[in-house]
């Protein structure tokens, strides 16, 4: 009998500093909405992800960046960058955040 697969998109986090270190923070059922929940505006000017991880990186035209975006892996939206909460010097302590496909048996 065949296993059954199913494929869940988690939202993982890129850490620098000590190390690199990369962590699943949260399960979601399409790229979309782990996008939709970062992107979310909790107050004006500041998403959910920016409250986590500090000021998001923008585009050279100071914008979020969208889909468009150059820093993009094969899957629909681009990884997105965040400067980091100011716990360590010289932005070590940034963010990357990707939503990505996780297989599950």
């Amino acid at each position: 009998m065949a296993e059954l697969v199913t494929i869940a998109w988690v939202a993982l986090v890129t850490t620098w500093n000590p190390s690199v270190e990369r962590t699943i923070e949260r399960e979601f059922s399409t790229e979309k909405e782990c996008w939709d929940y970062y992107e979310t505006e909790i107050s004006p000017g500041t998403t959910l992800a920016e409250s986590k991880w500090g000021k998001q990186n923008l585009t050279s035209q100071n914008k979020r960046p969208d889909k468009n975006f150059h820093f993009k892996t094969v899957n629909d939206y681009p990884i997105r960058t965040y400067k980091g909460t100011g716990e360590s010097p010289s932005g070590k302590d940034s963010i990357w955040l990707s939503c990505e496909k996780e297989r599950k048996k």
